[in-house]
């Protein structure tokens, strides 16, 4: 069954065309990528779907009773005076007026109105079968999914940062439930661990996905299908976004081949047509015609368009081959009220490709930040090798100067350097004509991305240290810079949350935990990943495995966990037998309240104690979802 059908949009500005030629039809249930390079329109046909832009020409039709939500890139809501808490419950708006309206009925049911308690018969139930009494619960736990806890859920939530704001808005969009979801970059600003759970939700909804992403892992593991939006023109493939890579590779071929095919059999008609009418005779004329009519006839093949243009670089390295690069001993760094890491220790050599993972707020880029003196740590050392150059690109790219053009940011490195050397290694990054007398101000994050990893590149380095280098790149910008950092011959240490990135790159992982502690593992993602789940599954260390002590279970320890497990398994049956009796109370009141329908003092008291019992109900669900999380913790 469809539930969105697009016809025919364009969309332009001026004589710009944004979209030229967009149709597509999406199926209940679908879970569909678009793909395309920043700038092909994938936002701005969100925009056209919500109704929230008007095409040039083209229709859009939304099945009957389907609702949309939206997750944009970068929030346009500034929240006012709401708290945290107050904005993601707000997905619940009219179960909140339904248990406002509970609360005015309740206080008015000892006046033994008839009206009054059918309504709050009636509403109640409603109420109830809706999820009402639990709905303040379901917000919670995803706020703290998704990192919002504790104090801070009564925080004004306008206070919080950009990254914090669309996690914000995620999580009221997720919490709402719309049929059709529409996702611009979910994954931008949220942790691994955070990613795979949104993975999971994605992957086991029933609900229809169109989602724009430049994480390839993610669309990989959770998309059917792919739309594509190149040159104005949409595409759509069944399979994930590697699927229609090779679909798009194959499909690109085969039309070139058949194309060039075409145009070598024309000339070869077009050669034998001239010959023959240079000999002139009426048998030659003849012959020329039909082999004209043979051209005429033909249904002329286009030249398939070219790739939409990326960047273009590649890195190089210092003559410096000091095989030991970095050195980290004992360094720990805490915030007021945080403890970050304590006593981390690794060693970094020559041609390693170290990638930092681990939750938001474990210090990966403050980590980074220490590597390159733009942090101190509270105490342990680090030292550099001899003669390292280091390269450092900085995710929030506050290492630009705003006030400057693109041409002024760039040939302020370079003063040696001629404005004709400036303009072309810009335009290796995109940045070609007018471009370059752009404010950095007014650039995109995806340009301000390019312009830092062009300042970057151009010495020669021999460390390169990357915090989130692939945020706000496109897909062909992303291959571009895995191509250079494959190629090149120097050291890398990133900060990643890609993890087809990671994937692609990393020998060496340094995984910082929430705890404080971390682990360092001589060995790629997918190796790490494997043998992570195997520890998990066997509590033994992996042979790839060099985890640090506070990792390590002794026999006490073993012991204490299974006493913990038998305790937890004792409380969750008690819980279990309690809640039962209580759901047995709660029938029995139900069946008193309407054999008594007009004994408004019976009513009255029966109401206080479903209150009551509907209090402890829910305190109930919390301990044992506190139990059950624990519960989980612990190795099999």
């Amino acid at each position: 069954m469809a539930v969105l059908d697009v016809r025919d949009i364009k969309l332009s500005y001026g004589i710009v065309d944004i979209l030229t030629s967009v149709s597509f039809t999406v199926n209940k249930g679908d879970k569909i990528g678009v793909a395309g390079v920043n700038g092909a329109g994938k936002t701005s046909l969100f925009s056209i779907i919500c109704g929230t832009l008007t095409p040039t020409s083209g229709n859009v039709y939304i099945s009957k009773d389907t609702s949309i939500g939206i997750l944009k890139q970068q929030s346009e809501n500034d929240f006012g005076d709401e708290t945290i808490f107050e904005v993601a419950v707000s997905a619940f708006a009219q179960l909140s007026e339904m248990e406002k309206r509970l609360e005015k009925l309740t206080a008015e049911l000892h006046s033994g109105k008839e009206h009054v308690i059918k309504e709050y018969a009636a509403l109640s139930d409603v109420f109830s079968s809706r999820g009402g009494y639990d709905y303040k619960q379901r917000t919670n736990a995803m706020l703290n999914r998704f990192g919002f806890s504790g104090e801070e859920l009564s925080r004004p939530a306008r206070l919080l940062s950009g990254g914090q704001k669309t996690r914000l808005n995620l999580v009221t969009l997720l919490l709402r439930e719309p049929d059709l979801i529409l996702l611009d970059e979910p994954t931008n600003h949220l942790d691994i661990s955070a990613i795979e759970w949104l993975e999971g939700f994605v992957k086991q909804s029933k609900k229809t996905f169109l989602i724009v992403s430049h994480d390839r892992y993610f669309l990989d593991r959770v998309t059917n299908r792919t739309l594509e939006l190149e040159n104005g023109v949409s595409a759509i493939f069944d399979g994930s976004y590697s699927v229609f890579r090779e679909k798009k590779d194959k499909l690109r071929e085969d039309r070139m081949k058949a194309y060039l095919l075409q145009q070598k059999e024309i000339k070869r008609l077009e050669a034998f047509i001239e010959q023959q009418r240079r000999w002139n005779r009426e048998k030659n004329i003849i012959a020329a015609e039909s082999r004209q009519k043979a051209i005429d006839r033909m249904v002329k093949i286009e030249r398939p368009q070219d790739k939409p243009k990326s960047i273009k670089f590649s890195l190089s390295s210092t003559n410096s081959k000091s095989f030991d690069v970095l050195s980290v001993r004992g360094l720990s760094k805490s915030f007021p009220g945080h403890k970050l890491f304590n006593n981390l220790s690794f060693e970094v050599k020559h041609g390693d490709r170290l990638f930092v993972l681990g939750e938001n707020g474990t210090g990966k880029s403050t980590l980074i930040k220490i590597l390159t003196g733009r942090e101190y740590a509270d105490s342990g050392v680090f030292e550099l090798g001899y003669n390292q150059k280091i390269g450092y690109y900085d995710q929030e790219q506050q290492l630009l100067d705003e006030s400057s053009t693109v041409l002024e940011e760039l040939w302020s490195e370079y003063t040696n350097l001629t404005a004709t050397q400036v303009r072309t290694e810009l335009a290796k990054f995109g940045f070609i004509g007018d471009d370059v007398f752009k404010s950095v101000s007014v650039l995109s994050g995806g340009e301000k991305a390019r312009l830092s990893i062009c300042k970057m590149i151009m010495t020669g380095v021999s460390l390169l240290i990357l915090d989130e280098p692939t945020n706000h790149l496109d897909m062909a910008s992303k291959e571009m810079l895995e191509n250079a950092l494959r190629e090149y011959d120097g050291t890398v240490i990133a900060v990643s949350h890609d993890r087809y990135f990671i994937s692609a790159l990393a020998d060496r992982i340094l995984e910082l935990t929430a705890n404080n502690g971390y682990s360092f593992h001589k060995c790629g993602y997918d190796k790490y990943i494997e043998g992570k789940n195997l520890l998990a599954e066997t509590n033994e260390k992996g042979a790839i495995f060099s985890t640090v002590s506070e990792r390590k279970q002794n026999y006490e320890q073993v012991k204490k966990d299974k006493n913990r497990k038998r305790a937890i398994e004792r409380r969750l049956t008690q819980l279990e037998k309690r809640s039962a009796e209580i759901e047995t109370e709660l029938e029995e009141l139900t069946k008193q309240e309407q054999d008594n329908p007009a004994n408004y003092e019976l009513l009255a008291a029966i109401y206080d104690s479903k209150t009551a019992l509907e209090d402890e109900q829910l305190s109930i669900m919390e301990e044992q979802f506190s139990l059950e999380e624990e519960y989980g913790g612990f190795a099999e």
